[in-house]
């Protein structure tokens, strides 16, 4: 067998195979023996008929089975020989076959992208200085002691107010009908909480436990619930209980109740030090999105056809899964409109549809590539080592045996997830080394919130 390669410039290769005599008799012998053991032929059992008999009975009818034996184990024996490494097996032209003789084959097949990385040592970012305050650190121990609140509950003369933490009993029915269901109940609903119904809470102020009130209330026409969203519903609503929350004194006891501190100016000492290190890492994943655009726009890539239109489906794929499921159950894919009847639906030329998906697929390619090279480029690797490290963390944060977390991970298939996360955030910080950083301010956490809630788009990231 020879073969010739000619490299293009899209990523893919020419190949050229041509095989002799001695090749296709090989093959075709390979195909006779595989054929004889389920062949019938009359006078003999299924699979016991003489090689010759079956060579005679088949003949060249087994052409095809041959060549595409002969294909796959040629495409196998070159895997380790080629400079350009086959990524999937090619679709093969038969450009001419003597029976016995000799077979031309030839293919073009996809390669690996081509990446010039570009002078990432050379980008330049500005970043802010995590400075933990004072405030910072009381606005923390808050939080503590609210996770840490006790319930008191109120006198019957008192009446609910913003903050305190009711049971209630209450039956809704839409304007002007009749409930439809019975009356319904709620445990521990907390007054004025920030994710509550704008506007609800403030019907329940003022009521007394064991008092009913009746009142309407109209939906937001956003309500996720399209048979509520925008209606006006009437509710007649009974407190059968309110507390009020009652906060621990910011001292010692409340320091060694929360996590075994030794006095609140250990546990002051912790939440800075917390503060300190998470936001740091906020930052630096946040300037993250901005170092890699800068350099997948300093760099070149060159993908093959084929890795543009896998990618573009997957990434039609799901967002029709986030549009059709909203988050739930996983939409099979049968059920999930081609994307020529999604270009009619949104009354868009399909040409204009498929770029538009392209072009996403693009930028995330370039996202995914630019890492892998640049992983390659400066010997970035994941040993065992770094494995076992990030493990621990990421155990002790849940509160289990590191042996105990791997074993999860691995029931749930998730191991080598976690391991290609694992050097993904080696790279990014590798990288975020090796760029050039200016601090130019300190902020507070309370700043920082507000600097980091200011997000960037782009799909380079994703």
């Amino acid at each position: 067998m020879e073969f010739k390669t000619k490299k293009n410039q899209n990523a893919s290769v020419d190949l050229k195979l041509t095989f002799d005599k001695n090749d296709l008799e090989k093959a075709f012998e390979k195909t006779y023996k595989e054929k004889q053991k389920d062949l019938k032929i009359p006078g003999f059992r299924p699979g016991k008929a003489p090689i010759e008999m079956v060579k005679r009975h088949l003949g060249d009818s087994v052409a095809n089975d041959a060549i595409n034996l002969l294909l796959l184990e040629t495409v196998s024996e070159l895997s380790g020989k080629l400079e350009h490494k086959i990524v999937r097996f090619p679709k093969f032209t038969v450009e001419d076959y003597v029976p016995e003789k000799s077979l031309v084959a030839t293919a073009v097949y996809d390669t690996d992208p081509e990446v010039s990385l570009g002078k990432y040592k050379k980008i330049k970012i500005k970043l802010p200085e995590v400075q933990v305050t004072d405030e910072d650190i009381t606005e923390e121990l808050q939080f503590v002691r609210k996770q840490l609140a006790r319930k008191l509950l109120r006198e019957p003369s008192e009446g609910a107010e913003n903050g305190d933490i009711v049971d209630m009993e209450f039956e809704v029915k839409e304007d002007g009908q009749e409930p439809k269901n019975a009356k319904n109940g709620s445990s521990d609903y907390k007054l004025g909480e920030a994710n509550n119904l704008p506007g609800f809470d403030d019907n329940l102020y003022g009521i007394k436990t064991g008092e009913t009130k009746d009142f309407s209330y109209t939906y937001p026409s956003d309500y996720p619930r399209e048979d509520l969203a925008g209606k006006k519903m009437e509710f007649a609503m009974t407190l059968k209980a309110i507390y009020k929350e009652v906060l621990p004194e910011l001292d010692d006891d409340l320091a060694s109740e929360y996590d075994g501190s030794a006095s609140l100016q250990v546990l002051k000492d912790k939440v800075k030090t917390d503060l300190q290190k998470n936001y740091t890492e906020a930052v630096k994943n946040k300037k993250m999105e901005e170092i890699y655009k800068e350099l997948v726009a300093d760099s070149k890539f060159i993908f093959p056809e084929s890795y543009l239109t896998e990618e573009s489906e997957h990434v039609y794929q799901n967002m029709m899964q986030d549009v059709l499921g909203r988050g739930q159950a996983r939409i099979p894919k049968e059920q999930i409109p081609s994307i020529e009847k999604y270009a009619e639906m949104v009354g868009k030329p399909l040409e204009e549809v498929r770029d538009s998906f392209k072009t996403i697929a693009e930028n995330r390619l370039k996202g995914y590539f630019s890492r892998q090279k640049l992983a390659s480029t400066e010997n970035i690797v994941l040993t065992d080592e770094d494995f076992d490290r990030e493990i621990s963390t990421l155990a002790s944060r849940y509160g289990m045996p590191d042996a105990d977390f791997k074993k999860e991970l691995e029931k749930g298939k998730l191991l080598e997830t976690y391991r290609d996360n694992f050097l993904a955030k080696k790279i990014d910080d590798t990288l975020f080394q090796l760029v050039e950083k200016k601090y130019n301010e300190k902020m507070s956490i309370r700043q920082l919130k507000e600097f980091l809630s200011n997000k960037e788009t782009g799909e380079v990231w994703q």
